[in-house]
């Protein structure tokens, strides 16, 4: 059983605050003023990443993705060089309602994110 218990060993032990989240994929704006839709490769590694993504219609080529207020929010502070901390802070100011569990909500929306190869940590040796 524990195969399927990798991805939370990754993260035993690792200051989630003091990582560096960069994006890992394109993105575009969406319908509503200032929304972001990110666009993931549809197909990312292996045989399929190789051979079909290159070959596939543009209009295909990418899962749509589109975030919501906070998670566009968390996107555009996202620039390689602000912290997971820093981010908490400065999306606390954007939504003041949320000053409660800020930093819990921040962690686990970017843990999401790069559960699902959105974003990658610029500083986390795994």
């Amino acid at each position: 059983m524990s195969f399927f218990r990798k991805s939370s060993r990754k993260w035993r032990g690792v200051d989630f605050m003091s990582l560096v989240p960069e994006r890992a994929c394109g993105w575009t704006s969406g319908e509503k003023p200032g929304q972001v839709v990110v666009l993931q490769p549809r197909y990312r590694s292996g045989i399929l990443g190789r051979l079909l993504q290159p070959r596939i219609k543009e209009s295909k080529k990418y899962l749509r993705v589109p975030l919501e207020a906070r998670g566009s929010c968390l996107w555009g502070l996202m620039d390689g060089k602000l912290t997971v901390g820093e981010m908490a802070v400065a999306f606390g100011r954007d939504f003041p309602e949320e000053n409660s569990q800020v930093s819990v909500r921040v962690a686990t929306y970017l843990y999401q994110m790069a559960d699902n190869h959105l974003i990658k940590f610029r500083n986390l040796n795994i």
